[in-house]
Parts: structure tokens; C-alpha cells; sequence
């Protein structure tokens, strides 16, 4: 009988552990927030963004198409197809030409959205309005270091 017994706890305790081995697989995944600690949002709400966030999400998200100067060589400038090449963005000729606004609704909405390849992405999903205007400033104070020039 105690060899009936032990194999009856042995099998109870077998179904129990692939029973309950998934439960915490079986939940929805949990969604990760976003961390904006290192972010400084213009808390003062004066227009004016501090370039910092700027740059650490241009690391982060532009530079590996556009590279850390901006020269279009990140390491996957060479995947975006046949002839795409990403622009240049520290030719201060080019970006001079180029109104904020513009530079704006190319990260906000895509390289599609103003007549250029689409593999500009839109980050409109990816970053804040705040957030793209830092990198735009980022772009403009250290990468081209210029500003908009009207014709």
C-alpha cells in the first residue's frame, strides 16, 4: 500500500507542477513604460529645450542610420535598400534650407509624409512632440550647427 501511496503523492505533485508551471506565462505580458527620468521636458513650458534629451535620443534612435555626427554613416545606413542613403544632417548647406517645421513633420510623420524614401520612419508613436523638438535642437546646435536660413 505505501508504494501505491508514494506513487499517487509522486503523480499529485507531478500534474500540480506542469499544471501550474505556465501561470505566469499565461498572464498578458507586461507593457514596460517608458522611462523619462533622464528626460528635462521645458518645465518652465518657455519653448526653449535644454538639447540634452535631444541628444540622447538621437543617440539612441537616430544615429544608427544617421551616425552619431550626423554624416549618414550609422551601421544601418547601408540596409535601408538600393540607393537610400540617409541625409547627411551635418551638412549645414542642406539643413540651412530646412525650416524646423519641415524637419518636424519628417520625424513626426515619416520621410513619406514630404516626397523622401520610406525608410524614414515616423516616430509619432516613439516621442512627444516636446521630444522631437529636442532633437531637432540637438540637430541644429550640434550636429549641422546652423539654423534656418530664409531665401
Amino acid at each position: 500500500m505505501n508504494k501505491y501511496r508514494i506513487g499517487a503523492i509522486f503523480a499529485v505533485l507531478c500534474l500540480s507542477m506542469t499544471a501550474f508551471s505556465n501561470a505566469g506565462f499565461a498572464k498578458e505580458p507586461l507593457k514596460k513604460e517608458r522611462s523619462r527620468s533622464h528626460i528635462e521636458l521645458d518645465p518652465a513650458n518657455t519653448g526653449t529645450y535644454t538639447g540634452e534629451a535631444g541628444k540622447d535620443n538621437y543617440i539612441a534612435n537616430c544615429s544608427p542610420c544617421h551616425g552619431e555626427t550626423g554624416k549618414g554613416d550609422g551601421p544601418l545606413a547601408d540596409t535601408l535598400g538600393e540607393g537610400v542613403k540617409p541625409r547627411n544632417l551635418s551638412d549645414a548647406n542642406l539643413l540651412s534650407a530646412r525650416t524646423d517645421e519641415f524637419l518636424f513633420k519628417v520625424t513626426k510623420s515619416g520621410g513619406v509624409s514630404v516626397g523622401f524614401s520610406e525608410s524614414m520612419p515616423s516616430w509619432a508613436e516613439t516621442f512627444t512632440d516636446k521630444e522631437i523638438k529636442q532633437i531637432i535642437q540637438y540637430v541644429r546646435s550640434s550636429v549641422c550647427r546652423c539654423k534656418y536660413k530664409s531665401k
